[in-house]
């Protein structure tokens, strides 16, 4: 079954620009929510408002890799524009983990006074406009965790606000409620009612992604009027300036990626001759990893050079730069643009640019936007492209989403549709499966504990040294009504400190919860496998437990592990599905604890224990209202004071 989607463009002005690109620079509204194909450009808008505008922007990604990626990007961007190599390198800087490494290299300690001073200017005296690419986390930690220094103690939110003209969030469907507090104190502080006017600063906050959220109903949970969001669409066009060729989107039932890619391996070598790319995308992590070994043999029985294949996945890209066994390209820092064929996991989707993929095979991803991510990849710039999709019959048995696009292939088989038509068809399969009316074209939203997280972000960026006197004042005076009920639930467990048997465990809890605050994606521990040849590759704990027999061979010294061999050595014939992530659960009145799952249940687990645990150091009764007030903090959240097994209390609490 196949089906072509026809050539679709956006318009284009004198100035090169599309009216979303035009739009991105001169709406005046203060949030923007920016939804276009991919491949049109979102980022690109902002790289002419520092080059033609002077602006400064904060633009914030969700991985390293495409933080890099858009660094490196831009600098070769301007200098193909007619500037020097020392100007453009001049206006653009990464903060990220890769650049704090990078930093503590050069012997710089203080690097959190260096991002202090470049939120202020990168050049100071320059009139070049500039832009900071950023990881959440880094943004965050400058905001709510890191050490005041002499000099700095006032340096926080409002000064971002004010040395900066934008604040992007690209991606924006990558965030989890947890991670909502970020964004919402930006979108609050910017409509909020100033002295000066409506909105604190000059920044304008910009949401970007191809796959958007519905994120309106969020966004006025935590305070803002519709009035005050600007939702901006790019409208496509026959003619213009071409996002993505005729695609061709192919069904096929092969059993697994490495035979789709044996069954093909003729056609992707007449791509490679022909100087484009090929991509080839996984769903599992485990699929690609143990395939590595025969395509290894595949590829140069077929005359590929695997030092032109990168490998692109969590755990290659754990490293800066290096060659797999195979001779295959790994690390995050390895240019996806260098290289002829791709084989990567769910790490392309997020905003990963390709130079000509042209031939794509994959697997559909877990969700509609995961597929839609993945296949706007391919074919760009007006190029004629073939996507191959691999199904599963007993997935698409499974997931609704699937058969509804499998059905609609088979029901047009040999047909010319739009990519209005496929998006419409993926979004409408979001959202039939949620009980919540959302926006047309958008592909779900936001979790109803957005708001509350965002909540206890805000009271905890009150307390940071650097709000104090009427920078405090703002930010209580315009704190989100999630906030101040947190706030009183808080006030509520408190009052346990009046038994002097609870008093010890009281405040612990409440740090214990507050710090929960500081992650802003659920990600899980991670474990250092060094192979006999000496590399280091950080594995997920829990994968590595059910796919291997890894850590019941070889002791765990601290977050590492030496081996023989290598991990391909240990495979399990069968993924130990028993295995699950644990989570040490904390309590307001007691210093014992629970390991429970940390899975979709944990919420209702926690609540079931809190009534069970040292129950002879408490008479529930005896504290009326405590009880629920610490239940209701829990459950409005979804956090859970607790922390993985191997990682201390003291680690974790010690950041407030």
């Amino acid at each position: 079954m196949e089906l072509t989607i026809v050539k679709h463009c956006v318009a284009q002005g004198d100035d090169g620009l599309s009216p979303l690109q035009q739009a991105l620079i001169e709406d005046t509204h203060r949030v923007r929510v920016a939804e276009a194909p991919t491949g049109a450009g979102k980022s690109y808008a902002f790289q002419r408002a520092l080059r033609d505008r002077g602006e400064r922007v904060l633009f914030i990604v969700p991985t390293r890799r495409l933080a890099q990626n858009l660094a490196s990007g831009l600098v070769q961007d301007l200098i193909a524009a007619g500037w020097g190599k020392p100007r453009a390198c001049g206006v653009v800087t990464l903060w990220s983990s890769d650049q704090t490494a990078d930093l503590k290299a050069q012997g710089i300690v203080h690097i959190n006074g260096l991002r202090l001073r470049q939120m202020q200017a990168l050049k100071p005296g320059s009139r070049d406009g500039e832009m900071i690419v950023a990881v959440p986390e880094v943004v965050s930690a400058l905001l709510v965790r890191r050490r005041v220094e002499t000099g700095q103690a006032s340096a926080g939110v409002f000064d971002l606000l004010v040395d900066f003209d934008h604040i992007v969030l690209d991606e924006f469907h990558t965030i989890e409620a947890r991670g909502f507090g970020l964004a919402a104190l930006f979108a609050r502080l910017v409509t909020a009612e100033h002295e000066s006017g409506t909105g604190y600063g000059r920044a304008r906050l910009s949401f970007l992604s191809a796959t958007p959220l519905d994120l309106l109903p969020t966004l006025e949970q935590i305070g803002l009027d519709k009035e005050q969001v600007a939702i901006l669409r790019e409208d496509l066009v026959p003619e213009g300036r071409p996002l993505h060729g005729d695609v061709v989107l192919t069904l096929s039932a092969a059993p697994s990626l490495r035979e789709l890619i044996q069954a093909h391996i003729k056609d992707i070598c007449t791509e490679l001759e022909a100087n484009r790319q090929v991509v080839v995308i996984y769903d599992s992590l485990a699929a690609l990893e143990k395939d590595l070994p025969v395509l290894a043999r595949l590829f140069p029985e077929g005359g590929i050079d695997p030092s032109h294949v990168l490998i692109v996945n969590s755990v290659r890209d754990s490293i800066a730069q290096g060659l797999h066994q195979a001779g295959f390209a790994i690390g995050r820092k390895c240019d996806p643009l260098h290289y002829g064929l791709i084989l990567a996991t769910a790490s392309v989707e997020m905003g990963v640019t390709f130079r000509n993929a042209n031939l794509m095979l994959m697997e559909p991803g877990f969700e509609p936007m995961n597929f839609l991510q993945r296949y706007g990849r391919a074919a760009r710039r007006g190029a004629d492209g073939r996507v191959i999709l691999r199904l599963d019959d007993r997935r698409t048995r499974r997931d609704p989403w699937l058969r509804s696009l499998r059905d609609w292939v088979q029901a047009h088989h040999g047909k010319r549709l739009s990519i209005g038509e496929l998006t419409t068809v993926l979004s409408q399969a979001a959202v039939s499966h949620s009980n919540r009316a959302m926006a047309a074209g958008t592909f779900g939203q936001l979790s109803g504990r957005a708001a509350w997280c965002a909540g206890l972000y805000w009271n905890v960026l009150m307390d940071h040294p650097s709000n104090r006197g009427h920078r405090r004042e703002h930010l209580f005076k315009h704190r989100p009504k999630t906030a101040k009920t947190l706030y009183g639930l808080e006030q509520a467990v408190k009052t346990l400190t009046d038994d002097p048997r609870l008093a010890p465990h009281v405040e612990p809890w409440l740090r214990l919860f507050r710090a929960q605050a500081f992650d802003l994606r659920t990600i899980e521990r991670k474990v250092r496998v060094v192979n006999e040849r000496g590399e280091a590759f950080a594995y997920p704990e829990v994968w590595l437990k059910r796919e291997t027999s890894v850590l019941e061979r070889f002791p765990l010294v601290d977050d590492d592990i030496h081996i023989q061999g290598s991990v391909d050595d240990y495979w399990r014939d069968e993924p130990d599905r028993n295995v699950q992530r644990r989570w040490i659960c904390h309590f307001p009145h007691t210093a014992e604890t629970r390991s429970l799952p940390f899975d979709s249940r944990l919420i209702d687990a926690w609540c079931g224990e809190i009534e069970q645990v040292d129950h002879y150091a408490i008479d529930w009764d005896d504290h009326p209202g405590v009880l629920d007030a610490a239940k209701k903090l829990v459950k409005l959240t979804g956090l859970v004071p607790g922390h993985d097994p191997d990682i201390s209390v003291d680690a974790v609490s010690s950041v407030l």
